[in-house]
């Protein structure tokens, strides 16, 4: 034992070491040696604790100088590419999302992300439409799921399907890990890794220890649990458990490292963010399970996800990572502030304070662009109000969004302009459109291709094409899930990805014969524009990597092209599969637009939740994000253009296009609300139409009223759907007790039904239901609680007409339609 602690002193001595590492070496060893001589020898004892510390201190020197050299690396890329640009303030935002026009050539975070996300889905493609979420949004074949669970922890289930399914998810694990580790991470490899467990802090503290300890305890495999005291398994083979004291000791630590989220082992710091991405996930496990079966019981008992969402979102949130890593280095936050200092140094050399100013504002809003990917933007100030305040704008999402599938159809003009830009023909989109509607072999043709539904993989995705904020918490996640199926909503946006997508490789495929210099010339503009050079172009196009279709089309499609090219390393085709899939993940947000990063971002900033303020701007920026993340990307394609003449047409064809599309959809949201259509000769239509068209379809109403559809003010709806929910329910209380004061009869019966109206979930805004909902259920109830019920609706309908020149075809308080509606009204015809 001496013989250690002289040469960890001789090494303080002489520089090589400081006396802090060199206190908890001894001290380490000490407790290794006492440990070790319980079973064996004395000197045994010595020597085997001195050979376990320097294997692991000398794991940890390796792992340390990856990082560092990648780092390193990086920062070498990212200072030529910031000194380079045409814009630095402009390059610091495209490295997390592009900008168009801004003249960035390098990679981004959100595109690259997704074009991640994509590729795992794609290799994917046989386990998902197995396994994905119903109607209702439980999963299709749970037996199955279970099974797949089973094989993937090593377990034989007995099932062929579930052993071939479970090793392709096995698959797009050690691929993540691979690339993750590729970019500096130091991950290493785990027979029957099975699935992460995620921990329910909440279920635990409630729980408490002791039972926490019993149920746990069992379900685990000692034999495969490194204790950090000696770097070696608790537990000398399988089946076996340690010490009860030493198992009773580990699972204290574990449980207090859960319920208090790491601080009963971390000390306040200087250091921001705990720590760096590529350390994150490189900590051994520390619980491994004897099996499937012992896994998913300890997660029905005290886990956070089921047995889909941990493997999906594991993977998905190792793509995230992996694209950060990739574009910013292993520690993504420390490389975006070694960008923006490079560009502030060059703006300052050149005098340039005014591009100085720019880059100050463009790095901090980086920052918390990049907070929104990485999750640090939703870091929570008070759980139990961010809990709340999260569920209620599930529930409100449900009762807002039933309907949105009617305003989606400004997707046709979309997907039209952005086909056109690039040179792709819109009619061939707009037929593959189709097919994919119509067709569950061209949807057969496109998984095979690797173009999987987002909705297979992802609950709620639909949904966060509008609000971007993706569902949390099973009774919302539920609800939100199937009001976008039922809707259609999910089903539409995956079909017009899939065919912009599609197209996009078909129009790849026509240019395969030529060199790089003869393509289309959008199409060879956006390969510059991307990196994707004439050798890489030489290499995508190879004919034995196309995607043949049994009629004799050909396709150029990432996904599959990596998994059939041979003539590069893996780990550089996967670079120029993502950079493609990245391109192409960047025109389709043009084609079907969602909530950005940046808009999420400019709206919310970097707001905690669970404060006042916070939930304020989260409840303002629901659905408004979309349309500032529509109106922004098409001003800076408008910005993009090379000539007044070609934005001027860009600019006629998109707005008419949007505002007919508004229009129409428009006239479908009357019509599912038992109205005749709106007559279109007046500004007032056309007005809310070219609201509709830029997603903002709820300020078209104060063009002809002083309250929204929903019978909110304008401020109100600025202040968005929670403020408008708390309206709904603080107003009809205000007004009864001021009726009550004045001797007044109270409207009790008449303020119920109207909040049973609007404020049902799926019922009160699903499209094809809404106005049966409304008549039979919502009328009747106001119409046994309320005696004045049929002046009020008579009132109202006179007011409709007198506003929006537009009458009812299911009269109020009818359980059947009185008529069919009529469509002559939208000419002026009957008003």
């Amino acid at each position: 034992m001496a013989n250690l602690h002289d040469c960890l002193q001789r090494a303080v001595d002489a520089g090589e070491l400081d006396q802090i590492r060199a206190d908890e070496a001894k001290s380490e060893f000490d407790q290794l040696v006492e440990r070790y001589g319980q079973a064996m020898p004395f000197h045994q004892a010595e020597a085997t604790a001195a050979l376990h510390l320097k294997e692991a201190t000398q794991k940890a020197r390796r792992s340390r100088r990856h990082a560092v050299l990648n780092q390193l690396q990086s920062m070498v890329r990212l200072r030529h590419m910031v000194q380079t640009a045409d814009d630095p303030a402009l390059a610091l935002r495209s490295m997390i999302e592009r900008i168009e026009g801004g003249g960035f050539k390098g990679e981004s975070v959100q595109s690259l992300s997704e074009a991640y996300i994509r590729s795992v889905n794609a290799g994917l493609n046989d386990v998902l439409p197995e396994v994905r979420r119903n109607l209702i949004g439980n999963n299709r074949k749970p037996a199955l799921l279970r099974d797949i669970v089973r094989e993937l922890h090593g377990d034989a289930s007995g099932s062929e399907m579930a052993a071939a399914l479970a090793e392709k998810v096995r698959h797009q694990q050690k691929r993540m890990r691979q690339m993750f580790n590729a970019h500096g991470g130091d991950i290493g490899e785990i027979d029957d890794y099975g699935l992460a467990h995620s921990h329910d802090a909440v279920r635990l503290r409630k729980a408490g220890f002791e039972a926490w300890a019993e149920k746990a305890a069992p379900l685990l495999d000692w034999h495969r649990m490194i204790d950090k005291r000696s770097d070696q398994p608790f537990a000398a083979a399988p089946g076996q458990r340690p010490d009860p004291v030493r198992e009773r000791e580990h699972l204290a630590q574990l449980y207090e490292n859960i319920v208090t989220e790491g601080w009963n082992t971390r000390e306040p710091s200087m250091a921001m963010g705990g720590k760096a991405l590529y350390n994150r996930r490189a900590d051994p496990r520390h619980m491994h399970f004897r099996n499937g079966s012992a896994w998913m019981e300890y997660n029905e008992a005290f886990g956070r996800s089921d047995p889909f969402t941990a493997m999906i979102g594991q993977l998905h949130g190792m793509a995230r990572d992996v694209a950060m890593m990739r574009v910013l280095g292993p520690n993504p936050k420390l490389g975006l502030e070694y960008a923006t200092q490079v560009a502030k140094k060059r703006a300052i050399s050149a005098q340039d304070f005014d591009l100085g100013g720019r880059v100050d504002k463009a790095g901090k809003l980086a920052q918390t662009m990049l907070g929104h990917i990485d999750g640090s933007a939703n870091e929570v100030y008070s759980e139990g109000w961010a809990r709340f305040f999260s569920s209620t704008r599930q529930v409100l999402t449900s009762i807002q969004l039933g309907s949105a599938a009617l305003s989606a159809v400004t997707d046709l003009q979309t997907m039209r302009v952005a086909s056109s830009a690039m040179g792709l023909n819109p009619n061939n989109v707009m037929a593959r459109q189709v097919q994919l509607l119509a067709s569950s072999a061209t949807r057969e043709t496109a998984r095979r291709m690797g173009y999987v539904a987002d909705t297979l993989a992802q609950a709620g995705s639909a949904a966060a094409r509008y609000t971007g904020e993706i569902v949390s918490g099973e009774f919302a996640e539920r609800l939100t899930g199937f009001t976008m199926r039922a809707s259609g909503l999910a089903h539409w946006t995956d079909v017009n990805r899939i065919a912009f997508q599609m197209e996009f490789a078909g129009y790849m495929a026509e240019n395969a014969a030529r060199g790089f210099d003869q393509i289309e010339p959008p199409l060879r503009r956006l390969f510059e524009e991307r990196g994707i050079t004439a050798r890489d172009w030489d290499l995508l196009r190879a004919p034995d990597t196309l995607f043949n279709t049994d009629t004799g089309a050909d396709f150029l499609s990432p996904f599959h092209w990596l998994e059939h090219q041979s003539s590069l390393p893996r780990a550089e085709a996967e670079g120029l599969a993502m950079r493609l899939q990245m391109a192409i993940e960047e025109q389709m947000e043009f084609a079907v637009p969602s909530a950005t990063v940046e808009g999420r971002a400019r709206m919310i900033g970097s707001s905690e939740a669970g404060t006042f303020f916070g939930e304020l701007l989260r409840s303002t920026a629901m659905y408004k994000s979309f349309s500032v993340s529509l109106t922004l990307n098409q001003y800076r394609r408008f910005m993009a253009l090379p000539s007044p003449m070609s934005r001027a047409v860009y600019a006629a064809r998109m707005i008419t296009g949007l505002t007919i599309l508004g229009g129409v959809a428009v006239q479908l949201k009357e019509l599912s609300k038992g109205n005749d259509p709106r007559p279109m000769d007046n500004m007032k239509f056309w007005a809310a139409a070219g609201f509709q068209g830029g997603g903002l379809g709820i300020f078209g109403d104060f063009f002809a009223s002083e309250t929204s559809r929903a019978g909110g003010g304008l401020a109100e709806t600025l202040a968005g759907p929670v403020a408008g929910l708390a309206g709904d329910i603080i107003r009809p209380i205000s007004s009864n007790v001021v009726r009550a004061a004045e001797g007044k009869d109270l409207l009790l019966g008449r303020d119920a039904a109207n909040f049973i109206r609007y404020n049902t979930p799926v019922a009160s805004s699903l499209w094809y239901g809404r106005v049966a909902f409304d008549r039979i259920v919502a009328d009747q109830v106001q119409s046994f609680l309320d005696p004045e019920a049929d002046a009020v609706w008579r009132r109202q309908m006179r007011r409709r007409e007198r506003e929006y020149g537009t009458r009812t075809f299911w009269p109020r308080g009818e359980p059947v339609p009185e008529r069919g509606p009529d469509i002559s009204n939208a000419l002026g015809g009957s008003r």
